[in-house]
């Protein structure tokens, strides 16, 4: 009987110990790279983030030269329920529903599963790294790693729809904490009369 109230007090105490989710930034700027593994392909873009309204403008950066590739601009405003998709190119624009909001922190009841640095010697950023894996219950379908200092986003892992062939890999950096440009916000002239259809892109 003593044994158990030992083993149930340490890992008490074990619990108690362990870090608590850190709050991100409710608005950022900054540049990302996504890889999606089923289509087995990596995008690029430059993104202006707000949580506050629940808002993000999302523009592909033209870094990587594919003939007959066609550039676009995602303005998603799930406050409106809209998302607009904005061809660089051709200067048009269609709107769709978008996918609910989900913002780029820790959840709430997020699994605690590491802490480590990157980098090497006189260049290391401390981080940690979160899941919503509920252990003996429910393996990760999300995966996050975010900085120890101001919990900025590093890296990221969605298995959409729970499937692992639909996994999104998005590593974030350049990041500025506010909005640079508040008119990123604004849609473009064409999309004021866009009409109904599928979006060119998903976003998790």
């Amino acid at each position: 009987m003593k044994i158990v109230i030992i083993v149930l007090a340490m890992a008490t105490v074990a619990w108690a110990q362990l870090p608590s989710p850190c709050i991100t930034p409710l608005e950022m700027t900054f540049r990302a790279n996504q890889y999606n593994h089923e289509d087995d392909i990596f995008n690029r873009y430059f993104i202006a983030y707000d949580a506050i309204n629940k808002r993000q403008a999302i523009f592909e950066e033209e870094n990587v030269i594919i003939p007959g590739r066609q550039f676009h601009e995602f303005l998603i405003l799930n406050n409106e329920n809209v998302m607009y998709d904005y061809n660089l190119k051709t200067k048009t624009c269609t709107k769709s529903i978008p996918r609910p909001w989900r913002n780029f922190a820790i959840p709430p009841n997020a699994t605690f599963e590491n802490e480590f640095s990157i980098g090497g010697p006189s260049e290391m950023v401390y981080a940690q790294e979160w899941s919503d894996r509920i252990p003996f219950r429910q393996r990760e379908m999300w995966l996050g790693v975010f900085s120890l200092k101001d919990c900025y986003p590093i890296r990221e892992v969605v298995i959409a729809n729970s499937n692992i062939t639909q996994t999104i890999t998005t590593n974030f950096y350049d990041i500025v904490q506010g909005i640079t440009n508040p008119d990123d916000f604004i849609p473009p002239t064409e999309c004021l009369n866009a009409e109904w259809a599928k979006p060119s892109r998903y976003f998790y």
